[in-house]
This record gives structure tokens, sequence and C-alpha cells, in this order.
């Protein structure tokens, strides 16, 4: 294990500086479509942003807009922007344009992907923003592809005349680099490091932001450690495949943090879509990919389509697959397995669970060998806590529960958030006595693994006030046989507006109205008295996916036409 400065407070760049020098530049830190960026070109280059975002007046304490996918810049200016002791805010990109003109926050200098300046017009507009700097997906891509992007490019840049707050970057390095002041900030206990967007969402139904500490994330980062001597999952030489966007602390933190200080290389690839994820992984054959489970659903049935063709591809590079931010059902993950270790992987898929709130990992599943796993329960285990995390699942009552109780999921870990973004009445709901209060619903088995099973706010009452779970409706239906997957939403138009989304398996004999009566007739012995789902939709292939390889909420939320 890396010797660490324990002796004084460090920001997480102080901290991963340590195992970025003791690689000894001996591999590679980047590769951006080909070009190769060394540790050595990544330490100079956080040197530099870190004298533009001093040189732009920027002081300890301010705050810094970071909106774009991963891009070599990106991981450069978020951790010159540590640093200097400014907090990096990471809005989500996947939100609407309305909720985005909340989470610029205090924010007077933004980074902005030139391909993303639209979204952020409005907000850009206003007087708090001093300058802004465009950065090109091009900028660091090697010959001769950036030769082929420079006519867009130029184009750009004469779109920017007469527009006095926005810059280019190599603009900026010009005009602000040359700042020769101090750069490193000392850590300073509990204050905002980095603004991330969790999971969840607010009563609004947008993201929520939270602050993330340098000495939190710090801790995160030594339980990794820890975990690391177990098989070895991060190790030095290999590959790290990075492809969510920046404000995925999951992602970061699995796919470019650890991976960097260990002295593996992170390919990045800010295309995100599950045609470049499959492409992506056969070609780079990455040792460390995160990814949710529609991905990877997606890249099985390709790997199967090549086996159906004669064509076995070579798996044998995984080191630590995994499945975070969201699962899939038993069967998708029994598959999954079965297909890699056909294709020669040494390693199950690991179901992981993690939360923004704690800088990614509460949970994780992860066997450095073998396939034996558990698909008898109807939600995928997500594995026992991860080193320096605490898990209790509580009743409504605040009673922790015994094992094989279905509970409230609550965390408790030095790497938690100090809280909610201008949200003080959330952060004391949700952070009491040190717990994380999840609001995710989950139990503990003997061997202490656990089980999420959904969020607690997703449910439907009776009319006798009798509270039902949407995903354990769509549990029920994918016990029949005729059913692969199945998600229940409820709409907000009609009395009872239950409607059931279900995957019917190929090759089936029966026909749809059949199987329609026959669920109806289960849902009936199921359904507390005066509840029915309303309409059931059926389809083939698989759940709708979003931009990252969630399912596509927002689509089925809406109201059936």
């Amino acid at each position: 294990m890396i010797e660490e400065k324990k002796d004084m407070n460090l920001t997480l760049w102080q901290f991963l500086e340590q195992g970025i020098l003791a690689d000894h530049n001996r591999h590679d830190a980047l590769v951006y479509f080909g070009r190769r960026i060394s540790r050595q070109t990544l330490l100079e280059q956080v040197e530099t942003w870190a004298r533009v975002i001093r040189g732009m007046g920027l002081q300890p304490g301010d705050e810094l807009l970071i909106f774009g996918p991963c891009l070599p810049e990106f991981v450069y200016i978020m951790l010159a922007a540590d640093k200097t002791g400014v907090t990096a805010n990471l809005p989500n990109l996947m939100a609407k344009p309305e909720a985005l003109e909340d989470m610029v926050g205090k924010s007077r200098v933004a980074f902005v992907f030139d391909g993303l300046e639209s979204t952020l017009r409005h907000a850009l507009q206003r007087k708090q923003f001093e300058q802004v700097v465009l950065i090109s997906a091009t900028r660091s891509m090697g010959y001769p592809l950036k030769l082929m992007a420079a006519p867009v490019n130029t184009l750009k840049h004469l779109s920017l005349r007469g527009r006095d707050k926005y810059i280019t970057a190599d603009a900026a390095i010009r005009r602000f680099g040359r700042f020769t002041g101090p750069l490193d900030t000392p850590a300073v206990k509990d204050k905002t490091a980095f603004v991330f967007c969790s999971s969840g969402t607010s009563k609004r139904g947008v993201a929520n932001q939270i602050s993330m500490s340098d000495e939190a994330m710090i801790a995160m980062c030594r339980n990794a450690l820890v975990f690391n001597e177990k098989g070895e999952p991060f190790r030095e030489g290999t590959i790290s495949y990075w492809h969510l966007p920046p404000f995925v602390c999951t992602g970061m933190f699995v796919e470019v943090v650890a991976p960097l200080f260990k002295g593996m290389t992170v390919y990045i690839d800010p295309r995100v879509d599950v045609k470049r994820f499959i492409k992506n992984v056969l070609a780079f054959r990455p040792q460390v990919v995160l990814t949710p489970g529609g991905n990877w659903i997606h890249f099985i049935q390709h790997i199967d389509q090549l086996i159906q063709r004669g064509q076995r591809p070579d798996l044998s590079f995984f080191r630590f697959p995994v499945m975070g931010g969201e699962g899939c059902t038993p069967d998708a993950l029994k598959h999954i397995n079965e297909v890699l270790e056909a294709c020669g992987s040494p390693v199950a898929l690991t179901s992981g669970y993690g939360l923004s709130e704690t800088f990614s990992v509460c949970t994780v599943d992860y066997e450095p060998t073998g396939f034996d796993k558990d698909y008898s329960r109807p939600v995928v285990s997500v594995g026992p806590p991860f080193p320096g995390v605490t898990v209790g699942i509580f009743d409504a009552n605040g009673k922790q529960l015994e094992p094989n109780q279905r509970g409230e999921i609550r965390v408790k870990t030095d790497a938690l958030t100090m809280g909610y973004v201008n949200n003080p009445e959330l952060t004391q709901e949700r952070l009491q006595d040190g717990w994380l209060h999840t609001h995710d619903l989950g139990e503990l088995d003997s061997n202490g693994k656990l089980f999420v099973y959904g969020r607690m706010a997703q449910f439907v009452e009776s009319q006798s006030g009798e509270k039902v779970y949407l995903f354990d409706i769509a549990n029920k239906l994918r016990e029949d046989a005729a059913v692969k997957e199945a998600l229940v939403c409820r709409v907000e138009t009609g009395k009872q507006p239950l409607v059931a989304y279900v995957i019917l398996k190929d090759e089936l004999r029966e026909t749809e109205e059949e199987i329609r009566r026959r669920l109806e007739a289960s849902m009936a012995t199921f359904l507390p008295a005066g509840l029915r789902i309303d309409n059931y939709r059926f389809e083939h292939g698989h759940l709708r996916i979003n931009l990252v390889g969630k399912i596509d909420r927002h689509y089925y939320l809406h109201p059936l036409t």
C-alpha cells in the first residue's frame, strides 16, 4: 500500500497527487481518442489550469461552475480547483434548463463544453458570470482527428466575437495563465470542495445538489485501499474506462480517482450511448468499468449475437466490471454472468449500491474469482458493506431490524456529505445522529449482504390506506412465466392510474390477451381491494434506457395516449 501523509489534513488533489507521483510516470494517466497523456502531463496541466483559475481572480472558498461531459480538460480543471481551494460545482447535465437555473450557485466563472453552452444560455447571461471558458471536445485529441475538426472549431471561435465574457480554453491560458502567486491551498475542515448531484430527486422532481468535503472524499479513497487488498481490482498498469459525465461522482471515483491513484490508465470517451459503450469496452478491454444495468444488458445482448454468428469474443480482460446506479433483474444478471463465464471472464459482474451522498460506494458484491451468486430473491444482492461503511435497516419508528426484515436503508460512514445545498430542511431530515436516511427500502441477509428493492416514495395507497410499493407489483408480475421485465408507474391522471409496462419473453405461444387475463387474475389476488392496474402495455426486447443507461422513467411516466 502506498505510504500516505497521515500527519496532516489533505485536499483530494494532494492525496491523489501522492499516487500519481508514486507511479514515477511509468504508466499513462489518460488516453483520449488515441492520444496518450502521461502522468507528468497530467500534473503539468493541473498546474496550468490552477494558474488560470487564480489568474481569473478566484480565491479559496469561491465557486467554479464546470458543465460538460468527461473530457481531459475537465479532469484537469476539477483537480486544479481543488488544488487552489476553489469549490467545483458540477450540475446535472440531464437536468431541465429551468432546474439548471438554480444549480449554478454563486459561480462567477464557468467552464462549459461548447456543445452544451446553449443549455445554460439563460443562466450564463446573468451578470454574476464574469467569464465563460468554452472547452472543445477536440482540444486534447491527437492528429489527424484534431485537423479534421479544425474548420468546425474555427467557425465556433469566430462566433465568439462581440461576446466579451466568452473565451476559448487556449485564450484563457494565454490571458490568465501567467499567475505567479501561490497555488496550493491547505485543506480546510468542513469546507465544500465539490458540489455533486444526488441520484435522488427533490419534491420538485429535480436532482438535489450535495456538498462534499475533502476529508469525506479522502475517507472513501482510503476505504478503497482497504477494499483493494482483496483481489486487487485496482491494479497498476491496467485500464479503466470512463464514460459517465463528471457529475456522476460514483463513476468519477471508481473509474478516475481510484485508478489514477493506483497507477492505472483511464480511457476517456465523452460520447455516452449504449452502442458506443459496447464498442469501446470491446476495443479498450478495460479491467475496471462501471455502468448501470441497462448498458450491461445491451452489452451481453450484443455478445449473444456475436456468439450466434460463430464469434466468441474474449472477455478475459475483466477484473472489476461493476453494475451501479441501477441494477437489473436476477434473471438478467444470471444470464449476464453465464455469458461472461463462457467468454473467459475470470469474474462475475459486480453489483454495487452507492450514493452521491457518500461519494460513491456503500456496498459491493465483489469476488475476485468465481461465479457463485444467489439469484433466488426478487432482487439481486449488492453485497456487504464497503470498508469504512456501516449499513443498517430500520423500521418507521427508528428501530434497527434483524436480518431478512425489510425497512429503510441507513448508512453511516466518514465519507458522508455535509448536506444538501440551500436545503437545510432536507439536510436535517436525511442526516440524523451520523446516519444517512436513504429513503430506500431494503434488507440485509444473515451474511450481511444488502438487497435493495427501491425508493420508499414509489408506492400507491388503497382506499383503506394500505400502502403497496410499485416495485413489489412489478416483482409479482415478473413471477409469470411469460414476463421478462416489468415496470409499474403511477401516471398523474385518473383516480388510480396504475400502468404496467411488461416486457414479454421471446418465442411465446400465447397471445397478449391470454397473458393479460392471467396477469389481471394474479393482480386481483395480490393487490388490496380497490387497487388495480388500469393499463397493460406489452413490449418486447428491453425497457427503454436513457443517456447514461438507466431506465428512462421520464418516458414511461408520460400519460398514455
